[in-house]
C-alpha cells in the first residue's frame, strides 16, 4: 500500500541527492537512512548484525593500521 505525503522542496531535494540511480524510489533512500531509534542493547546488537560490513577505503585502512598504539600527543 502507497502513501501521498508533502514535504518541503529543500527535502525533496534532499532525498533526490541520495537516490543512487534512476530505478532507486524515495522508498528505499528512505529505509537505507531512516531508521527507528535503539531503546536496548539487545535492539542495538540485532541491528549491528543485520548491517553488511562498511565500506573502507584501502589507504586509509592501512594508515590507521600503522599508527595504531601511537599516541596522539594530546596532554603535555
Amino acid at each position: 500500500m502507497s502513501k501521498t505525503i508533502t514535504i518541503d522542496d529543500d527535502v525533496y531535494q534532499l532525498l533526490s541527492s541520495l537516490k543512487k540511480d534512476n530505478g532507486d524510489s524515495f522508498t528505499k533512500v528512505l529505509r537505507r537512512h531512516v531508521h527507528k531509534p535503539i531503546e536496548t542493547a539487545g535492539e542495538l546488537l540485532d541491528a549491528y548484525e543485520s548491517e553488511p560490513p562498511p565500506k573502507v577505503e584501502p589507504l586509509a585502512l592501512r594508515r590507521l593500521l600503522h599508527q595504531r598504539g601511537r599516541r596522539s600527543g594530546g596532554r603535555k
